[in-house]
């Protein structure tokens, strides 16, 4: 809602001498005076001071405040089809200004604005449309207003058309049509829109795959202190490419930033540099402390990392209990290493069927997800019933899956299936392709089948 009246130069110029009057007082402070020569001008019929009159009604400027006077006023200045009253009939009803809230009626209004093109009214429509404000969702309208705002230079328009074109929402979906919107919200400056033009640059996306022009554009939105640039730049600096140089203390920089302002990517990506000592003094102490940040923002990443810090004993005291509850909560989250590590954890400590029984539940879960060796850690299990009941139509179905995937241990076992006719009719020819297979792994025992076999 507005906060003030404006009296434009053009428009005191034009306008009759007691609305002058009122604009001079109103320069001065004086808002009693202001009211009472606006009022006089307003009830000669200006347009223009009957809706000044409406909106000293509504804040209560040099009067009391009502808004049934105000929207008397406004009223009184629609009839003359003047724009901002439009407007602030849209707004009457939008927030209940002397009247009920309808928005179905701020809607209807607020068109009629926009049919003159006032101020904002457009964008306001589009994206009513859009939620499905004050009338059904209309993606298709909401498309065609968003357009004329964006045409008019708002930026909230042109960033949100590009998002329409990106996704298809209301007009045919096109990556050239959503870059050329959000790069002319990104030239007016919205930081948002110059990230996302940074990330089209750098994977080529409706643009030229540019990563000069994508560093530009993080660049830009980070000096806005748009958080997501910080980690994109910070990756980049440290990477060097294109037509920039590596600079390690500026990547450093960025992605401390990042994580300090709380993009978990920031926060893993920097643990990972102290944890591996990449471009930095290696210090598991940082590593720690920044894996426990994100590992409580729920990023599987860290929550798996941390496990393994607690499981090997790396940079922390070891402890399994710890361990297993990161490990724990990045497997709950599909993390497939974790899944997989979980499995292993169980299987090779197992000291009943119900330990057997949880590693045949992650192996299964990260076998799922296409992990090689827990399809063949499942096959084992079928194999040899351990966690699971003996079937050696499951256990050739995994170790295929697995061999597939160039696990040497899941080749070495077909190719011993073939050769023994273990549940498949014996196969001298599969067994050597399997057990060749392996042996180009450097497996001992396929090397040694295959010395045997000669």
């Amino acid at each position: 809602m507005a906060v003030g009246i404006a009296f434009g130069a053009t428009d005191v110029l034009a306008a009759q001498d007691d609305f002058t009057q009122g604009a001079q007082a109103y320069a001065r402070g004086d808002l009693e005076a202001t009211f009472a020569l606006t009022l006089q001008a307003a009830e000669q019929g200006d347009a223009r001071a009957q809706t000044a009159v409406g909106l000293m009604y509504e804040l209560g400027q040099g009067v009391t405040r009502s808004g049934r006077e105000a929207l008397r006023w406004y009223r009184e200045a629609v009839n003359q089809q003047y724009p901002m009253a439009f407007f602030k009939l849209a707004e009457a009803y939008e927030y209940g200004i002397g009247t009920r809230k309808s928005d179905e009626e701020a809607l209807s209004w607020y068109r009629r604005a926009a049919g003159v093109n006032y101020g904002d009214s457009a964008y306001i429509v589009a994206s009513w449309y859009r939620k499905g404000r004050g009338i059904a969702r209309d993606d298709s309208s909401a498309a065609r207003w968003m357009h004329e705002a964006a045409k008019n230079g708002d930026v909230r328009a042109q960033k949100e058309l590009g998002e329409m074109f990106m996704k298809g929402e209301g007009v045919v979906q096109s990556e050239d049509e959503a870059a050329r919107w959000y790069l002319k919200a990104a030239d007016q400056g919205d930081a948002e829109s110059q990230y996302t033009m940074g990330v089209m640059y750098l994977f080529g996306r409706g643009v030229y795959q540019d990563p000069t022009d994508a560093l530009r554009m993080f660049e830009k939105a980070a000096a806005q202190e748009y958080v997501d640039a910080y980690y994109e730049l910070g990756t980049m600096y440290l990477q060097g490419e294109g037509q920039w140089r590596r600079n390690q203390a500026k990547g450093l920089a960025m992605l401390e930033k990042s994580a300090e302002a709380g993009d978990v990517r920031g926060m893993v990506a920097l643990a990972d540099l102290y944890h591996r000592g990449q471009d930095v003094r290696r210090d598991d102490a940082i590593a720690l402390d920044w894996y426990e940040k994100a590992a409580n923002r729920n990023n599987a990443g860290a929550e798996f990392a941390l496990g393994m810090m607690y499981l090997n004993g790396d940079g922390v005291a070891q402890d399994r209990m710890q361990a297993f509850f990161w490990l724990g909560r990045a497997a709950a989250q599909g993390h497939t290493l974790a899944q997989f590590n979980l499995g292993v954890i169980y299987a090779r400590s197992a000291a009943t069927s119900e330990d057997y029984k949880e590693a045949a539940v992650w192996f299964r879960a990260a076998a799922e997800s296409g992990h090689a060796e827990a399809q063949y850690n499942l096959g084992w299990l079928y194999a040899n019933a351990n966690g699971v009941p003996f079937s050696a139509e499951r256990a050739l179905f995994w170790f295929r899956k697995a061999a597939t995937q160039e696990s040497a241990d899941a080749q070495y076992s077909l190719g011993v299936a073939y050769e023994t006719g273990w549940h498949v009719e014996k196969d001298m020819i599969e067994a050597r392709w399997w057990y060749e297979l392996a042996a180009n792994k450097g497996d001992a025992n396929a090397l040694k089948k295959l010395s045997e076999l000669k």
